[in-house]
C-alpha cells in the first residue's frame, strides 16, 4: 500500500483512524508499512488528522464543513 492511499483510507474510514489514533505505530505496520515508515505515521498529529477527516467527511456530504 502506498503512502497516499493509506491517508486516504484514514481520512475517509473511521474505524481505521480510530485504530491509528489508539496505536498508530501497530496499525501501521499492521497495513504493511515497514519499522521506518510505521514510525513516521506514528510521529503524525492525531487531532490534525482527525481534523482533515471531518473536514473531508463535510465536503463528501457537501457541505463543506471545514471545521
Amino acid at each position: 500500500m502506498h503512502v497516499q492511499q493509506f491517508l486516504a483510507r484514514l481520512y475517509t474510514d473511521g474505524a481505521l483512524l480510530e485504530r491509528f489514533v489508539a496505536e498508530p505505530y501497530a496499525t501501521a505496520r499492521e497495513e504493511g508499512f515497514d519499522e521506518e515508515a510505521a514510525r513516521e505515521f506514528a510521529a503524525m498529529d492525531a487531532e490534525s488528522l482527525k481534523l482533515a477527516a471531518r473536514s473531508f467527511a463535510g465536503k463528501r456530504a457537501g457541505r463543506g464543513d471545514h471545521r
